[in-house]
């Protein structure tokens, strides 16, 4: 017969063993299939306009900045711009990528966010209805993206919608910040 010191060390034993289990491993993030999500976050924009948006519009698609650093975009900024354009040209708009500047909002002297002049005049140069705009910002284990569309006679935001990417393993690429190039030897 099994005593209780015996019992109770092979008890122990199975505990220990069973913390060695997959079961008991802390699973990486996986990443969303970003350009589904892009997709939908457009379709939230264009369901959420609270100004008509014809289709056959111009749409100026700016590239999202990093809030972390206003001025860089990184590569999630650009391939998500790229696929918020295809998502719009694939609903109808004409669209256009622009490098506007990050600060695409200034302060008029009433202290009023608006379209700097230059930056407007560029914009009514080439037709544009609207223009969409956008921040993310890295986190432990999502992405936060914040995307605006701005009508460019009023200067209002017609619509907003914000989300959040997984931090799998092809997120975290797209958010690092790539290396300073090495010195020119002389």
């Amino acid at each position: 017969m099994v005593n209780k010191k015996t019992m109770a060390l092979m008890a122990l034993a199975l505990i220990m063993l069973s913390g060695c289990s997959r079961g008991f491993r802390a699973s990486e993030v996986k990443d969303d299939d970003l350009v589904e999500v892009s997709y939908e976050a457009v379709d939230q924009l264009l369901l959420d306009l609270r100004e008509p948006l014809p289709r056959g519009s111009l749409v100026v698609i700016n590239s999202l900045v990093n809030l972390g650093e206003l001025e860089q975009t990184l590569a999630f900024g650009r391939i998500v711009s790229d696929q918020i354009s295809s998502a719009f040209h694939r609903s109808g708009y004409r669209v256009m990528g622009m490098e506007l500047p990050t600060e695409i909002f200034a302060k008029n002297e009433a202290g009023i966010l608006q379209l700097p002049d230059k930056t407007k005049e560029a914009l009514n140069n080439v037709g544009a209805k609207a223009v969409v705009v956008g921040s993310f910002a890295p986190g432990y284990n999502n992405v936060y993206v914040s995307l605006r569309v701005v009508d460019i006679a009023s200067q209002n935001v017609i619509s907003s919608t914000d989300y959040s990417v997984s931090m799998g393993p092809d997120a975290k690429v797209l958010v690092k910040k790539p290396p300073a190039p090495a010195p020119a030897k002389p």
